[in-house]
């Protein structure tokens, strides 16, 4: 993998690292989160190295028992944007079908402290994709 993306990075190209659902990474693994793990920290190291995107998808729902944690709260350390989708807690709505929570690590370099700023969105399911809005904006 190491020698593709050096060399789309030599033409000058933008590199996107996707795995569209890590449970399934682990099920290939046999079960082996250690394996995932790696292969997390491993792909991390070719995003800084070669200042490529890397997204995932994760089950937060799959993971948040036992050994598993530990795949998702490694997503969740090396991520710049995080965004979780999560049911209103109100309960159901007919004009909203959830909540995005965006998650933006800035850091500041002098110091290396990194701050969160977490948005908070309502969303609606349509056709062909999703309507997003900011809480109480939505008539």
């Amino acid at each position: 993998m190491e020698r593709v993306i050096a060399a789309l990075h030599e033409d000058k190209k933008f590199i996107s690292i996707i795995i569209d659902d890590i449970s399934f990474l682990e099920v290939a693994a046999n079960g082996s989160s250690s394996d995932v793990l790696n292969l997390l920290h491993y792909c991390h190291t070719l995003t800084s190295e070669y200042g490529c995107a890397f997204i995932t998808l994760g089950h937060k729902d799959i993971y948040l028992t036992g050994d598993n944690a530990a795949v998702i709260l490694e997503m969740e350390y090396y991520a710049d944007i995080l965004v979780r989708a999560e049911p209103l807690s109100t309960g159901l709505a007919k004009d909203v079908h959830g909540q995005l929570m965006v998650s933006v690590k800035e850091t500041q370099h002098q110091h290396g402290i990194s701050a969160i700023k977490t948005h908070n969105f309502h969303f609606k399911v349509k056709e062909n994709g999703i309507e997003c809005f900011y809480p109480g904006t939505k008539n």
